[in-house]
């Protein structure tokens, strides 16, 4: 049985902590008498949860379906407080409202998220969601109001539009079951732990699985939201017409969503358009359209950002050049020897990547000339900055990728494994420098 699988059909302790949690400032009570899968009674009908029911149901398997089913929340999350939510992020961050005014109807986001279905089961977990996790929540409603602008500006009906932020904010359930240090900005992570992020859409996808009125047509979009159109994404490495028009929409939402925060107003449009033109082979390129055209009007600061300073912007070049040529030096000679599905995979990653580099003006030759001049003019400065920043997630995703897909790449000993591993380790410290 896999992760995914295990997390679904049994309660994980950190989903049991993030109850508890919840319990401490809101009163959870049971709806229904909650058994373990053996058939013992935990909890009568009717009892409000504290802080000991963690002990008690910790040691017993049970079915996260049933534990979502069995409880119930005093203020949970309903469509309407979820429409009042979209519409305090519409009215907070700029980037959100420029969504809103580009389109026709300019309530339409506003007022979308009412629509969402919702049962007592999933509002439970948004309300935990909400409550424990606010950042997720907040991610999760960015997410669905970029994929209504995207669905919008590609003229889906009404009912896609539903079913489309019904699945942006269920996509990131599979994240509850996850212990939360994983997630942890900067955190250095393994490849068994990076196993359990990567499970986080197949996990989501079983539980919509559970509920008739989700599944399939809001559970697929859930499973496809981290593929790629060139086939990179996962868990099931899909692409081009294999992936929904509507999972198509929610990756390149997700990664707008991912890109840019609360905190990363400035210049937003203009780094999520940087970003996702530089792998534009993954994503459709209409709906990188749709959000470069607000990039194209969007008020450029005047000052640049602490981290746009020309000084980590050069090092930050010689990093990527540095990379690129310990790969032409180290994996290409063995990718031409004896092409295996791992370099071939990486060769095609790297090669798009420079294509974009180089229409870009990067020339590893004369890196100087990119910086030349642009010491006092904030608007290079912040564009060569988006370029960097760019290409470091380009990088660290196809690092991510190799360890996920041949993992057998970890402890095999011949010469283009060990020529890989030379080059991971290399660009990884380049990276985190």
């Amino acid at each position: 049985m896999d992760q995914s699988t295990c997390a679904i059909n049994n309660l994980d302790p950190y989903y049991l902590k993030s109850i508890a949690e919840l319990s401490k400032n809101s009163d959870v009570v049971s709806c229904e008498d909650i058994y373990s899968q053996t058939g013992i009674k935990l909890i009568n009908k009717g009892t409000q949860l504290n802080q000991d029911f963690y002990k008690s149901l910790v040691q017993h398997k049970l079915a996260v379906s049933r534990i979502d089913r069995s409880l119930t929340v005093k203020g949970a999350v309903t469509p309407h407080s979820l429409a009042r939510d979209a519409a305090r992020l519409l009215d907070e961050e700029e980037k959100m409202a420029r969504m809103a005014k580009a389109l026709p109807d300019r309530l339409l986001l506003r007022n979308a998220l009412a629509q969402i279905p919702l049962n007592a089961a999933l509002a439970f977990k948004l309300t935990l969601m909400r409550e424990t996790r606010p950042e997720l929540y907040q991610h999760s409603i960015r997410v669905a109001l970029t994929s209504l602008y995207l669905g919008a500006s590609s003229r889906l009906k009404r009912e896609d539009l539903t079913n489309l932020a019904t699945a942006a904010m269920f996509h990131d359930l599979g994240e509850l079951h996850i212990d939360p240090a994983l997630l942890e900005t900067g955190r250095q992570i393994s490849s068994q732990e990076r196993q359990h992020i990567y499970a986080h859409p197949m996990i989501a996808y079983l539980i919509l699985r559970e509920f008739p009125e989700y599944h399939p047509h809001i559970s697929k979009i859930v499973l496809e939201h981290h593929e790629r159109l060139d086939g990179s994404g996962y868990p099931r490495n899909v692409e081009g017409a294999q992936i929904s028009l509507l999972g198509q929409i929610l990756t390149v939402a997700e990664v707008a969503g991912s890109l840019c925060g609360p905190t990363d107003q400035a210049n937003a449009c203009a780094r999520v358009e940087v970003i996702l033109k530089l792998n534009s082979g993954q994503f459709r390129s209409d709906l990188v359209g749709y959000l470069s055209a607000l990039a194209q009007n969007e008020h450029t600061s005047t000052e640049p950002e602490d981290r746009v300073v020309l000084a980590k912007i050069g090092a930050g070049l010689e990093n990527i050049a540095s990379i690129l040529a310990g790969w032409d030096q180290t994996c290409a000679p063995h990718h031409a020897a004896k092409p295996h599905e791992c370099l071939t995979y990486t060769h095609k990653r790297l090669a798009r990547l420079e294509t974009g580099l180089f229409s870009a003006g990067f020339n590893p030759d004369k890196l100087d000339a990119l910086t030349k001049g642009i010491e006092e003019d904030p608007h290079s400065l912040s564009e060569l900055g988006h370029l960097v920043s760019a290409t470091d997630w380009q990088l660290k995703d196809t690092l991510y990728e190799i360890r996920r897909r041949w993992p057998e790449f970890e402890t095999a000993s011949d010469p283009a494994a060990l020529a890989l591993r030379h080059w991971a380790s290399h660009a990884e410290q380049l990276l985190q420098a």
